[in-house]
């Protein structure tokens, strides 16, 4: 018994040592698959990792064209984002939002109250409950209020007439307030006026924006008519500012493009002790600015960017020219932009030049502006591969030197023209509201009544109460 009981038990010990290494063979083969599986992998990582060598190395080289071409053509390129409307990431400045520290604050001044009204308090406002006892104490709380609809008047008046034996005719008394042969007073139309050219409103809104508050009926075709007889009693203000602009020491002039009836023309502006004057022209030549600045111009300074119609003015006239310095700096940019390394070096010069320049703050010596000249000259004597570089850098060496640093001795010169660029900003604005003018009478208009607006503007005046007393003083010199 106990014989047979040894034997089942070795019995199944074998089948046991069978079946450990039947799963021993399984494991090897499972272990063999495992290891070849790796091996093909690891053949395939290696594979991937030469495909993203030689990936990389294309995309580099592909950078590098890119690079290349984008130096040689950068106009191309930026006029390709310009009209894929491709606009660069922002990168942040590491400004923070907000005042910065040392800020000094700013807040709205408190106002004198016009009238003062107090408020009865009977009732609590929370729960309705009645209010005994004294007043505990009393807070002020200052509020602007308008009327929304202030209704048009119309009125009509009786004019007696006369007759006159001296000038043998009929006479009639003066309407207060209004123009000759107007259907409005003087205060509809300066406000017409300040809300097409001041604040650039169009006509239809501005027709919308009396019917509305005012109950006033306003056609389109009016708008013009009123600007023409206030351009009429302007008259002899604009005559006072081009003269001012004449006969001043200092000036700044700028151009741009102006449309009348679709064609093409030029719109000015010159600006002096205080003033701006705008006028139209047919071309960019420098005929206007001579009509306008006059033919004698010894002692007399223009501040200007380089547009060669200022050189031709300069020798008919003899004006001295100084040339603003960012239109130098812009230009000097697009070259850094453009033209690699020789582009970025005379970028980099001239931005020197001009923080030394500007460091003097006008209180320069006439020994400081030859050693500036003498550093553009020694600017131009290096050698560039860059025709356009070379002949940039030759421009203001040979030709525009004696118009770099005439601000450095001058404390009445400016380094920019910043100034004529500001105010022909608003212009640009109207024109391309406006698109332009309807006829030659209509740009003279826009540009007289638009000269008196930026006066007022420039000399920090309330624009519609400079606009009424000028008007005033007008009309009463011609009366």
């Amino acid at each position: 018994m106990c014989l047979s009981s040894e034997n089942n038990r070795l019995h199944e010990l074998e089948e046991e040592l069978k079946r450990a290494k039947r799963e021993i063979e399984r494991l090897k083969k499972e272990k063999e698959s495992i290891e070849k599986e790796k091996e093909s992998i690891e053949k395939e990582k290696e594979s991937i990792e030469k495909e993203k060598e030689s990936i990389e190395k294309e995309f580099e080289h592909t950078k590098k064209e890119f690079e290349e071409f984008k130096a040689a053509h950068a106009g191309t390129v930026r006029n390709l984002r310009k009209a894929l409307h491709i606009k660069p990431d922002v990168q942040p400045s590491g400004r923070q939002r907000g005042a910065q520290p040392r800020h000094k604050g700013y807040g709205r001044r408190r106002p004198v109250p016009d009238e003062t009204c107090q408020l009865a308090l009977d009732e609590c406002p929370c729960c309705g409950h009645k209010l005994v006892g004294s007043i505990a104490g009393m807070r002020s709380r200052i509020v602007h209020t308008l009327h929304m609809i202030t209704p048009a008047r119309a009125i009509e008046y009786l004019l007696p007439r006369r007759w006159c034996p001296r000038c043998k005719k009929l006479v009639e008394p003066d309407v207060p307030d209004v123009l000759p042969y107007a259907r409005f007073n003087l205060t509809v139309m300066l406000l017409v006026m300040y809300l097409h050219l001041a604040l650039r409103v169009p006509g239809a809104k501005i027709c919308e924006y009396f019917r509305t508050l005012h109950g006033l009926h306003i056609s389109e075709g009016e708008i013009p008519h009123m600007l023409t007889q206030l351009a009429l009693a302007y008259g002899p203000y604009y005559s006072s500012l081009e003269r001012a602009v004449k006969l001043a020491r200092v000036k700044y002039t700028d151009s741009t493009s102006w449309r009348i009836d679709g064609k093409n023309h030029v719109m000015w502006v010159f600006v002096a002790l205080g003033r701006v004057l705008y006028k139209v022209s047919k071309t960019t030549s420098h005929k206007t600015p001579l009509r306008v600045l006059g033919k004698n111009g010894a002692g007399k300074k223009l501040v200007v960017d380089r547009h060669s119609a200022y050189r031709t003015l300069a020798r008919r006239a003899g004006y001295a020219l100084q040339f603003c310095w960012s239109h130098i700096l812009d230009d000097s940019k697009e070259l850094a932009a453009c033209h690699g390394r020789e582009g970025l070096y005379v970028h980099r010069a001239l931005k020197r030049m001009f923080a030394e320049a500007k460091s003097l703050n006008h209180r320069g010596t006439p020994e400081q502006v030859d050693q500036l000249q003498a550093e553009v000259l020694m600017l131009a004597w290096r050698h560039y591969k860059s025709t356009r570089v070379r002949r940039f850098v030759n421009g203001l060496a040979y030709r525009d030197l004696l118009g770099l640093f005439l601000f450095v001795t001058d404390p009445d010169v400016d380094s920019t023209n910043n100034i004529s660029e500001r105010k022909l900003r608003h212009l640009v604005m109207i024109r391309r509201i406006s698109h332009g003018s309807r006829s030659q009478r209509g740009a003279r208009v826009t540009a007289m009544l638009a000269s008196i607006i930026q006066t007022l503007r420039l000399n920090r005046e309330n624009v519609l109460q400079g606009m009424h007393r000028i008007l005033f003083e007008a009309l009463q010199n011609t009366e």
